[in-house]
């Protein structure tokens, strides 16, 4: 086995994967290329995967996608839902979630990563956020972020980073609405859509934003996967460690 962090990353289930007769799964090129760079080794994860699979990794990055089911939180899809390929999709990202607030582990959970856990906590989504006073949806723009947050630490990593105007690259037309039980909003757009959110009580950063569209050319971007990867070879060696101290008894 690898003597690097392993970095489980939940794939997509998708319909239509060229190449392939029938369903497969996937996940975005460029979050598991901004793990390796962070020296992390990124497992994917497939949506039927059993549980016991989150014992042996270190750290997650949940990536963004589709839409939530609606029915999630209470309302009737309107009409710009645009779903996930299978409904398995929210169950499955809801799991890993669940395995990173029960076993501890380092978590970046990104776009959609972000809102399920606000939905999976109670909370619920605007369905479709107004672009009149900022577009969200394929756009780069600045955030704000609050200096006591984890977030704050882990985007510290870069030499760019500004918490008064943080630039993100913006890809989602949902948004946070009522906030979860237990969550803290760290991060907003000068329009006031939530773009962070945190438990003080877990390493978890989720944000709204997509960081690896640009980590392969912006240290403020690669920063969380430095962050996620760092944590994570912390928590391994720990569990390492724990384990030496068991075979010793």
């Amino acid at each position: 086995m690898s003597g690097k962090p392993l970095i489980a990353v939940p794939g997509m289930a998708s319909a239509k994967i060229q190449g392939l007769r029938f369903s497969g799964t996937v996940v975005a090129n460029a979050v598991l290329e901004s793990i390796v760079r962070a020296g992390g080794e990124p497992v994917i994860v497939s949506p039927v995967a059993e549980s016991a699979v989150w014992d042996l990794v270190d750290g997650i990055v949940l990536p963004g996608g589709s839409d939530i089911n609606p029915a999630r939180y209470g309302a009737e899809p309107d009409e710009t839902h645009a779903g996930t390929d299978f409904d398995i999709q929210d169950d499955a990202d809801a799991r890993a979630i669940t395995a990173a607030e029960e076993r501890g582990l380092p978590t970046l959970l990104i776009c959609r990563g972000m809102q399920l856990w606000n939905v999976e906590r109670g909370g619920s989504m605007i369905q479709h956020w107004p672009s009149d006073q900022q577009e969200h949806v394929g756009t780069i723009h600045d955030v704000s972020v609050d200096a006591d947050s984890r977030l704050a630490t882990a985007l510290g990593r870069a030499a760019s980073y500004s918490p008064e105007a943080t630039s993100v690259s913006s890809y989602h037309h949902q948004a946070v609405g009522e906030l979860g039980r237990d969550l803290r909003v760290v991060s907003r757009a000068s329009d006031g859509c939530v773009e962070a959110l945190e438990d003080p009580s877990l390493n978890i950063v989720a944000v709204q934003w997509h960081p690896e569209d640009r980590a392969a050319n912006l240290d403020i971007d690669q920063s969380l996967f430095d962050w996620v990867v760092a944590e994570a070879a912390e928590f391994r060696a720990k569990k390492n460690e724990g384990k030496a101290t068991v075979a010793t008894v």
